[in-house]
């Protein structure tokens, strides 16, 4: 089944800082990945957000199900979807939990997909692998993505794309005039203002302000 509310796919990539994410809270389904948890424990009511969780690493996936956070809406992706598809890469390396929480929210029917906070898509490289969490608990060295996870990461995100024709891959940052390394005729940039502006159900029908 479809549903015409759109999927805030959130990832944890320091482009997101100063956004937010209570602004879209009723706009749509937030999908939050890892240690998003920890910033609404002190919310009214706890844990207004994410809607959903999506982690697959063990440390922070072990630090979620010791949580307060509800279990039922914690998603553990199946283990064979922990690994990126030998047809993308025959040597299956591990997935990320953005990625994963995008596939989630298309197994709900989702078809707009807002990524906030997806910064393997940016030039800069020390920004492509920055993360909010860095230095705290299960945020260590082993998990830690490198610049050389970026074009993996944006191989996969694309053949993604390529397989879901119908959906719409929305990445939003705060300037988006830079070269996309994301090629597909429904994958798409705009700037976090844009989304705020619209307010989000006009997205598709302003596609004219969006940049491939």
């Amino acid at each position: 089944m479809d549903v015409k509310e759109p999927a805030f796919i959130i990832g944890n990539g320091t482009s997101r800082v100063e956004f937010d994410l209570m602004s879209i809270k009723d706009a749509g389904t937030m999908f939050g990945c890892n240690a998003l948890y920890r910033d609404y424990t002190n919310t009214t009511p706890k844990y207004v957000l994410p809607h959903y969780l999506v982690a697959i690493d063990q440390g922070i996936t072990t630090e979620i199900e010791c949580s307060d956070f509800p279990s039922n809406r914690v998603i553990i992706p199946p283990l064979e979807e922990q690994w990126e598809p030998a047809v993308v890469n025959p040597n299956r390396p591990r997935s990320n939990a953005g990625t994963n929480a995008a596939l989630e929210a298309m197994k709900m029917g989702h078809k707009q997909l807002i990524f906030i906070g997806f910064d393997f898509l940016q030039q800069n490289i020390t920004q492509s692998i920055s993360n909010i969490y860095d230095g705290t608990d299960n945020y260590g060295m082993d998990t830690r993505a490198r610049p050389s996870d970026n074009l993996g990461r944006i191989t996969y995100m694309q053949w993604i794309g390529k397989q879901n024709p119908d959906v719409s891959f929305i990445f939003a940052y705060p300037n988006n005039r830079f070269t996309f390394p994301v090629l597909g005729d429904n994958i798409y940039t705009c700037t976090l203002t844009f989304i705020l502006q619209q307010r989000v159900q006009k997205l598709l029908k302003n596609m004219s302000n969006y940049s491939r």
